[in-house]
C-alpha cells in the first residue's frame, strides 16, 4: 500500500491542452515535444494495473481529468480524421482509453462537483460522438453510480429554471442547452431523468417563448426544439415502462397548443416546431405501444392534423442537398476487387505466399498503397503497429481476383448472330468463277489494234442495237436558236416584255388583304412591334377580325413597306372602289317581262343576278352588240347557259325572216350581175 501511495504521489499532473491560438503560436519542434510528453504520460497511466489505477481519485491532479477536460473543450465537435499528424490521432485514442478507465475503474461516487461532472460528460460526448463504444460506456456509468448522476441532472434542471428569467440572455441559453444535447443524444438515461415530472417541460416551453420574443438569434428556438426531440426520444427506448409518461407530456403540449391557437392563432409554439421541423411523428408512429393504444392513436391523429395546419409557420431554412457519392467510402470485401489492388496483392504474395489477402489489404491501407513499404515492414515485423502484428486476426477471406467465378454448368447454344446479305451474293465473283481476263486493277486499257473476242463483239453489238431502238427519228428536235449561249449576248430575264394582262390574285389566296391594307393606310403605327401596341384595343380587334397573330400582322406590314409596287397595286385595287366612275344610278324599268319563258330565265342571269319586272341594270354596265342583251355571246363557251341562250335567239331571228335573209338575197343579186357582165 505504501508503494502504491508513493506511485500516486510521484505521478506528475498532465499539462493542460492549449487552445487553438496558443497551438498556432508554437513551432513544430515544440508541438512535437508536447505530443511526446502527453503520449508518454497517458501510456504510463494506462499501463498501471487495475488495482493500482482504482486507487486514483477522480478529481486528483494526477488522474488526468483536468487534461482531458481541456482536451475535450479544444477538440469538441472535431473529427479525429482531420488531424494533421499521426501522433495527434494516437493522442485521440489514448485520451479516450484514459477517459473510459477513469469512469469505469475509479471509485464511485465521483469526488467532484455535480456541475463539473455534467460538464465533463457533455464535452466528452461532443468529442467522442463518432465512437460507437462511448454510448455503451455512458450506460455503464449510469449503472455504477445512478444516484450521483441523477442528482447532477436534477441540479442542472434547477440551475436552468433559476437562470431562465431576463438575467440569462438568448445566446447563453442556447449554448447551455446545446452542450446538454450532446449528452442526451447518446445517453437515454439522461433524457429520462430530465423528463421525469412536468416542471422541466414547462421550463423548456417558457424558454422557447422567451426566445421567440427576443429574436436575438437567427433561428430562435431551434436548439430547444432539438433538445425536446432528444428528450422525448429517450422515453421511446423502453416504451413498455415510459409510454404513459410520454403520452402525458404530449397531452400537456396539446392543451397548451390549443390554448395558444385560440388567443394567437398565427403564433408558432414549441409543439408546432417539434412536429413540423423534426421527424418526431415518424418515430412516434413506429412505436408499437403508442400506435396500438387507443389513447396514442387519437393523439397521433391530432398531431398529424396539427402539423398540416401549422406547416407554413416553420418553412425550411435551406433546401436539403442530395449528397453525391464520390466513391471514397470503405471498400466492401464482398465486391469485386480493383485490378490495381489485385496486382499489389500478387506482388506481396510473391515473397509471402502464406499471408491472407485481407491482412495484406490492411497493410496496404495503413502504408498508403506502397508495396515496397509493406514488404519492408513484413521483413521487420517489430516495426509494424501493435494492431497489425497478429496475422490470425486478419484472416477473413477476401476475393483477390477481379470478377466472379465462371459458371461451368451446361447451357444451350445461343442463336447465331444475323449475317449481312448483299445484292451480288452468289454471282460469278462471289463463287470465284469469273474469268481472269475480266479482272483488272485501276482503269482498263483498251487498245484498238487488239483483236476482240467473239463474246466482247456480241456484247458491244447488243449495246449499239439497244441504243438505236431507244432513238425515235420522228421526234422533233429542240429548237435552240434563241438560247442565251447562241445569241451572243446576255438576256435580261428581269424585264417583263409580255404585254398580256395578268390575272389578279384569287380572293381565297389572301381573304384579309383588303382589311389589312385599309388598316395600314389609315394608321401604319398599328403594326408597330412593341408591347404597348400589341395590347391596344385596335390591334386586338384586327387580330380578332383576321384571325392572325401579332407576328403575322407585323411581318405582312414589313413586306408591304418594302414593296412600293405592291402598295400602288393595292391602292388602285381597293381605293378606286369608292370613287365616282360616271355610271348612272340604277333606273327601274317599267316594262313588263315574263319570267316563265326559258329565254327570260336564261336571259336574266348575269353578274347582277336574275332580272325580272321592275329591275334594270345600270346604263354603264349594259352590254351592246349582237347577242349581248344579258352578257352572253354565240362565240362563248358551249357549256355556258348565256351562250346557249344567245344561240337560240339567233336561230329564232333567222326563222322570222329578218335582216339575215335580206343580206343573203342582196349578195346573190350582186354576184349575179357580176357573173352576167363576164358572160357578155
Amino acid at each position: 500500500m505504501e508503494e502504491v501511495a508513493g506511485i500516486q504521489d510521484t505521478v506528475p499532473p498532465l499539462a493542460l491542452y492549449p487552445d487553438a491560438n496558443v497551438k498556432a503560436s508554437l513551432v513544430d519542434g515544440e508541438w512535437e515535444a508536447c505530443l511526446e510528453s502527453w503520449l508518454f504520460s497517458l501510456e504510463f497511466r494506462l499501463r498501471l494495473q487495475e488495482k493500482d489505477f482504482s486507487k486514483f481519485k477522480f478529481s486528483q491532479s494526477g488522474s488526468g481529468v483536468d487534461f482531458l477536460l481541456s482536451y475535450f473543450e479544444s477538440n469538441s465537435g472535431k473529427d479525429a480524421a482531420s488531424s494533421k499528424s499521426h501522433k495527434e490521432r494516437i493522442l485521440f485514442k489514448r485520451a479516450y482509453l484514459l477517459l473510459r478507465r477513469l469512469l469505469l475503474v475509479t471509485d464511485v461516487p465521483f469526488d467532484c462537483p455535480n456541475d463539473k461532472l455534467i460538464h465533463f460528460l457533455e464535452t466528452a460526448s461532443a468529442t467522442y460522438a463518432i465512437v460507437a463504444d462511448w454510448k455503451a460506456v455512458l450506460k455503464l456509468v449510469w449503472k455504477r453510480d445512478q444516484k450521483q448522476l441523477t442528482q447532477a441532472v436534477a441540479d442542472w434542471k434547477r440551475s436552468l429554471s433559476r437562470e431562465l428569467p431576463e438575467s440569462l440572455n438568448s445566446k447563453a441559453l442556447e449554448e447551455k442547452v446545446h452542450r446538454i444535447n450532446e449528452l442526451v443524444k447518446l445517453s437515454p438515461d439522461t433524457g429520462l431523468n430530465l423528463m421525469t415530472g412536468s416542471d422541466y417541460l414547462e421550463t423548456v416551453m417558457e424558454a422557447y417563448n422567451q426566445l421567440r420574443r427576443t429574436h436575438e438569434t437567427s433561428s430562435p428556438g431551434k436548439v430547444l426544439t432539438e433538445h425536446l426531440f432528444y428528450c422525448l426520444r429517450s422515453l421511446m427506448v423502453d416504451s413498455s415502462s415510459h409510454g404513459s409518461l410520454l403520452l402525458d407530456h404530449l397531452y400537456f403540449m396539446k392543451s397548451e397548443a390549443d390554448r395558444t391557437a385560440k388567443s394567437k392563432p398565427r403564433q408558432p409554439t414549441l409543439c408546432s416546431s417539434l412536429v413540423c421541423s423534426t421527424s418526431f411523428l415518424k418515430h412516434l408512429a413506429a412505436n408499437s405501444a403508442i400506435a396500438t393504444g387507443k389513447r396514442g392513436q387519437g393523439l397521433l391523429e391530432f398531431l398529424t392534423t396539427y402539423r398540416e395546419n401549422n406547416k407554413h409557420l416553420h418553412p425550411p431554412t435551406e433546401p436539403r442537398r442530395k449528397k453525391v457519392s464520390k466513391g471514397k467510402g470503405k471498400a466492401d470485401p464482398n465486391e469485386d476487387m480493383h485490378m490495381h489492388k489485385a496486382s499489389q496483392i500478387s506482388q506481396v504474395h510473391d515473397l509471402f505466399p502464406d499471408l491472407p489477402n485481407h491482412y495484406i489489404l490492411k497493410l496496404l491501407d495503413h502504408f498508403g498503397d506502397d508495396v515496397e513499404t509493406v514488404i519492408a515492414a513484413l521483413l521487420e515485423p517489430d516495426s509494424l503497429p501493435a494492431d497489425l502484428r497478429d496475422q490470425g486476426s486478419h484472416a477473413e477471406p477476401v476475393a483477390a481476383t477481379a470478377g466472379h467465378p465462371f459458371n461451368l454448368a451446361p447451357r444451350s447454344t445461343p442463336p447465331l448472330l444475323p449475317q449481312r446479305e448483299n445484292l451480288f451474293d452468289g454471282d460469278d465473283f462471289d463463287r470465284l468463277q469469273v474469268s481472269s481476263k475480266r479482272l483488272h486493277r485501276g482503269r482498263k486499257e483498251i487498245s484498238l489494234s487488239q483483236a476482240e473476242t467473239q463474246d466482247e463483239h456480241a456484247q458491244r453489238k447488243a449495246a449499239i442495237i439497244s441504243a438505236l431502238a431507244a432513238f425515235d427519228s420522228d421526234d422533233d428536235e429542240r429548237d435552240d436558236t434563241y438560247d442565251v449561249a447562241d445569241v451572243g449576248g446576255t438576256v435580261d430575264a428581269t424585264l417583263d416584255t409580255d404585254e398580256r394582262p395578268r390575272p389578279e390574285r384569287l380572293p381565297d389566296q389572301n381573304p384579309h388583304e383588303e382589311t389589312l391594307f385599309r388598316a395600314w393606310r389609315d394608321n401604319q403605327e398599328l403594326y408597330a412591334r412593341d408591347s404597348k401596341t400589341r395590347i391596344s384595343k385596335m390591334r386586338q380587334d384586327l387580330k380578332r377580325d383576321t384571325g392572325l397573330s401579332d407576328e403575322q400582322l407585323e411581318g405582312w406590314a414589313i413586306m408591304l413597306k418594302k414593296d412600293p409596287k405592291l402598295q400602288d397595286r393595292l391602292e388602285k385595287k381597293y381605293a378606286a372602289t369608292q370613287t365616282f366612275k360616271g355610271n348612272q344610278a340604277t333606273i327601274v324599268s317599267s316594262r313588263w317581262q315574263s319570267s316563265n319563258t326559258p329565254e327570260d330565265s336564261e336571259e336574266g342571269e348575269g353578274v347582277s343576278g336574275p332580272r325580272g319586272m321592275g329591275q334594270a341594270e345600270p346604263r354603264g354596265n349594259r352590254t351592246w352588240g349582237r347577242g349581248g342583251r344579258s352578257g352572253g355571246s354565240t362565240a362563248g363557251p358551249s357549256r355556258d347557259a348565256a351562250t346557249q341562250a344567245a344561240r337560240r335567239r339567233k336561230e329564232q331571228g333567222r326563222g322570222r325572216g329578218g335582216a339575215g335573209h335580206n343580206r343573203r338575197e342582196g349578195r346573190a343579186r350582186k354576184m349575179g350581175r357580176g357573173m352576167a357582165g363576164v358572160q357578155q
